[in-house]
């Protein structure tokens, strides 16, 4: 009896032990120049969109990448009716590129459509490069811990009066079909794209502001560079004061 007792805390000491080793902790943190945030809003339906999503595809080669810059694409739905559901498609991103409408920060709702630091970028047609930041942006920093799922939010030095707190989970995908709709027949790489996007108030403590969401990723099996965790505070306006964020 003993040794069957043994046996059984071993094979849970074990567990226990594995159980905590695949439990990770991850920290992000920018700070002085603005990290810049790009927005693009796409869509698997759109025939136009593949270069637009190519140039996003470009920075996982810049050294500008998470230091710099954080790309991001947001896919909408208003081209799902073309004959191809987008698979990354959600209708809250279709909001958030109408809200950017309704505040001024675009002159219209179309894709492919760059939103650079708040702000509507046509460069893209011009074949420019993306801008680089010009503002000073405060600290922040993003912590997030794979066992609780929860991720913390910390913004110190606000520039302009922080409003709302973003944290995202960025998917990865090479050579996506596309298998109806104008983009027929193509395979597409799909990269940083939104897969979770939890907006939060945030909350001044002291000399700080803060926020606190829940987010359960789910890495295994997951091969590297496929997932990414950013963050970023905007004003009342939408305006990005700083952003952060890096590979999983």
């Amino acid at each position: 009896m003993g040794s069957l007792n043994n046996r059984i805390l071993y094979a849970c000491l074990v567990v226990s032990l594995s159980t905590t080793a695949m439990a990770e902790k991850f920290e992000f943190k920018s700070s002085g120049l603005k990290t810049q945030l790009v927005e693009l809003y796409t869509s698997q339906g759109c025939s136009s969109c593949p270069p637009a999503e190519h140039l996003l595809s470009t920075q996982l080669q810049s050294k500008r990448l998470w230091k710099e810059l954080i790309p991001i694409a947001f896919h909408v739905d208003y081209w799902d009716y073309l004959g191809w559901e987008d698979i990354y498609a959600q209708a809250s991103f279709t909001e958030r590129q109408q809200k950017h409408f309704q505040l001024g920060n675009i002159s219209n709702v179309y894709t492919p459509g760059f939103v650079v630091d708040g702000q509507e970028w046509r460069g893209f047609f011009r074949a420019r490069d993306i801008p680089k930041a010009q503002e000073i942006g405060g600290n922040l920093s993003l912590n997030w811990d794979s066992e609780s799922h929860n991720a913390q939010v910390n913004y110190q030095q606000a520039v302009r009066q922080p409003k709302f707190c973003y944290v995202a989970v960025l998917g990865f995908e090479k050579a996506v079909a596309i298998q109806a709709g104008e983009n027929k027949g193509l395979k597409v790489n799909q990269d940083f794209v939104a897969l979770q996007v939890r907006k939060s108030a945030i909350e001044k403590s002291g000399e700080n502001y803060r926020c606190q969401v829940l987010l359960d990723i789910k890495m295994a099996g997951l091969a590297k560079n496929t997932r990414a965790l950013v963050s970023w505070i905007t004003d009342s306006a939408e305006q990005p004061l700083q952003a952060t964020g890096g590979w999983l």
